[in-house]
């Protein structure tokens, strides 16, 4: 066979797939928040060697996910409230700011897709019998949404700036339930469809103004939802 109908097989670093694993464990809290992380046990665990978690590490560091202390070691980061408003305000901002594009570019494709997500997430509340499976399957179309929207900016930067926030969004939001969550749901698709028809329109200012009072009126709900003990509540709070 010529050698020219030959393509080198590429394979995922190790430390990548030692990267994804933690980053997951982080964010559903397996790794709870404050713990410290021991390298040699986590090495173990995985089948690797040392040095594949210690890049790893290095590269969830960066991200704000782990602290590293000089020696006393490595701990997951704890995330106050102040930290959550912050990264929400940012959120909003991108969000806001990816409507001027978005609006120029979408097409029907995208509209039907969207239409689609929220069907499913209204679905979602009265398919499950358990409440938290409901929620996480909600929560789930509704993250994917909210990310549709962003990436019809076509910024790739913007949207890879984007990402990073859903991190740490999405652990603010595991294991946060909020006793008035299913309340909040018929709320929210009003707000999610009043975006879709301004995207629909093409009209930049309806689907901002749609889109700052949603993600306002969100955050509020989330910041609430993590101000509560945990345990206290039925659902992850919609945003």
């Amino acid at each position: 066979m010529p050698e020219r109908q030959l393509a080198a097989i590429r394979t995922e670093r190790v430390t990548d797939t030692v990267y994804q694993v933690l980053r997951e464990n982080i964010v559903n809290r397996t790794f709870a928040p404050g713990s410290k992380l021991n390298v040699d046990e986590i090495a173990r665990r995985l089948q690797v060697s040392r040095t594949p978690v210690h890049e790893a590490l290095a590269v969830l560091a960066t991200d704000g996910l782990v602290e590293v202390q000089p020696r006393r070691g490595t701990f997951v980061s704890e995330f106050t409230l102040d930290d959550y408003a912050e990264t929400l305000e940012v959120r909003r901002a991108l969000e806001v700011l990816a409507c001027e594009t978005a609006c120029q570019r979408v097409t029907r494709a995208d509209l039907d897709a969207l239409r689609r997500l929220m069907d499913e997430m209204e679905r979602s509340v009265g398919e499950h019998d358990d409440v938290a499976l409901a929620a996480a399957t909600h929560d789930a179309k509704n993250s994917a949404f909210h990310h549709r929207l962003v990436q019809l900016s076509g910024n790739r930067r913007l949207t890879a700036m984007y990402d990073d926030l859903r991190v740490h969004l999405r652990i603010a939001r595991a294991h946060l339930n909020a006793t008035s969550w299913l309340a909040r749901v018929p709320i929210e698709a009003d707000e999610h469809l009043a975006i879709l028809e301004a995207l629909e329109a093409r009209d930049v200012t309806a689907m901002q103004r749609a889109l700052d009072a949603h993600l306002r009126r969100s955050a509020a709900s989330l910041i609430e939802d993590v101000s509560r003990p945990e345990g206290s509540a039925t659902g992850p709070s919609p945003a």
